[in-house]
């Protein structure tokens, strides 16, 4: 959701346009000289009044891009984006003439070098470039293309910034010039069209080499304009998500047999290539744990599949530690409980058959129990006093992302007192436990859980150990 936010900085208000990382507040600029508090504070009104138009500028502006960047090249696409994008800038020039016009007539009017700083600036207290994204990663046969694309297209992008210049120019001249800033939105607009199509010539070509772009790549280009910065790795984007790099970890499954894992035979199996675990009516299991006995972990990240078949539900213990009481009733007939297969510590859930409690933060066997559910931020420590810090979003909405009678990629990261559970790429939950003594801040063992009547298999399980 697009929305404005007036925030207050020194004397001056500045107006921030939310919308992702597209529009930037700045601070109201040194480049303008001698602005007094009347000045800045007309000029932050004038932001407020245009930024929702601005942002709109910006859209157009990505769409277009996008648009040269696709492959087959589609040039009614192009025109009609470019014509998408000449709308836009008409609408926002003929706004902040306006608005600029209200602030000449007002005692807060700007001196002539005052206009042509402000001018240079964009004719806003927003920018519109820097912050909006990073570099993706790149081979660097891709940055050699890409690289050599801008150098191609560089008198034409120069273009496009001389004539949003020009109009900017036009749309705070006094008295205001309808003419020359239509004029001035046409001239944009054929230079924005220019560089269009020069660069889907490029980009049709880079697609058809060895060096052709991902769509993740493309993507973050689209948000950088169409071109890489050229301001050092600060601004790069993390490498995208791949679940098949094992860098740094070592397997806790062979894929074939139990070795290294303990837990209840009646229960726990290999089955094509997955541990399978299952409780049947006729066969229940209660709370059962298959443990893995080879590494115990304290700072890590871990990774597995796993799916749930059935209504009942599952679960990854870690830092968790068996042999200690067991707290809850267990049924006569699971009775007598060998303590050896059952696990105390924290959990991440799993279970796709309820609405709200896969990804959530579970104390098992303690009580701890729900210290943060599915969408929250939560800082606590220990058993003594939790609190929310923040949503991470909708609780059922974000249920859709968990597949039931399905494989799901399920990732723990353990940092310290924090935790994060990650569940098909989508953060869960987030946990923070400020006691030293409390469970949760133990190293302990890997584990998986089976509850109720289901059937869960596990499969491809990673982990990487710091300490």
């Amino acid at each position: 959701m697009r929305r404005c936010l007036r925030v207050s900085i020194g004397v001056a208000a500045v107006a921030v346009s939310l919308a992702g990382d597209v529009l930037v507040a700045q601070q109201p600029p040194a480049g303008i000289p001698a602005l007094s508090p009347p000045q800045r504070h007309a000029l932050a009104d004038l932001t407020a009044a245009i930024a929702p138009l601005v942002d709109a500028a910006v859209s157009a502006r990505d769409e277009l891009v996008a648009a040269s960047f696709a492959v087959p090249r589609n040039d009614t696409a192009i025109r009609d984006r470019t014509e998408a994008l000449r709308g836009a800038e008409r609408r926002l020039a003929g706004a902040r003439a306006d608005a600029f016009a209200r602030v000449q007539s007002s005692a807060a009017r700007l001196a002539a070098d005052q206009i042509v700083a402000f001018a240079g600036i964009g004719g806003s207290f927003l920018r519109t470039g820097a912050g909006r994204g990073g570099n993706p990663p790149l081979s660097d046969a891709q940055r050699t293309a890409l690289t050599r694309l801008a150098s191609e297209t560089a008198p034409l992008a120069a273009a496009v910034s001389k004539a949003r210049g020009d109009l900017v120019a036009a749309s705070v001249a006094i008295p205001k010039n309808d003419g020359a800033i239509a004029a001035a939105v046409d001239a944009l607009g054929g230079a924005e069209l220019a560089l269009a199509h020069a660069r889907a010539d490029r980009v049709a070509a880079l697609q058809a080499s060895e060096t052709a772009l991902s769509p993740y790549q493309i993507a973050a280009l689209v948000v950088l304009g169409g071109t890489l910065r050229t301001t050092g790795l600060a601004f790069t984007e993390p490498d995208p998500p791949d679940v098949a790099d094992h860098a740094g970890y070592v397997s806790l499954f062979d894929g074939a047999t139990l070795n290294g894992w303990d837990g209840n035979p009646k229960f726990w199996r290999v089955e094509d290539g997955a541990i399978v675990g299952e409780s049947t009516v006729e066969q229940p299991s209660g709370n059962s744990y298959l443990a893995y006995r080879g590494v115990e972990a304290h700072d890590f990240t871990l990774t597995l599949e796993i799916k749930v078949e059935g209504p009942g539900g599952s679960g990854i213990q870690y830092r968790s530690k068996t042999g200690l009481p067991w707290l809850a009733n267990v049924a006569q007939e699971l009775r007598p409980v060998n303590l050896d297969w059952m696990m105390t510590g924290p959990q991440a859930d799993f279970w796709p058959a309820s609405p709200v409690y896969t990804g959530q933060f579970y104390s098992e066997n303690t009580p701890m129990r729900i210290l943060a559910w599915r969408g929250q931020v939560v800082e606590g420590f220990g058993a003594s006093r939790k609190r929310l810090l923040g949503t991470i979003g909708d609780r059922r909405a974000l249920g859709e992302m968990v597949k039931l009678n399905d494989w799901n990629q399920y990732t723990v990261v353990a940092r310290g007192g924090a935790f994060l559970h990650i569940v098909n790429g989508q953060l869960m939950a987030v946990m923070v436990d400020d006691d030293p003594a409390s469970s949760n801040n133990a190293t302990g063992q890997i584990g998986i859980e089976i509850e109720a009547v289901t059937r869960v298999s596990v499969r491809n399980i990673w982990l990487k150990k710091l300490n």
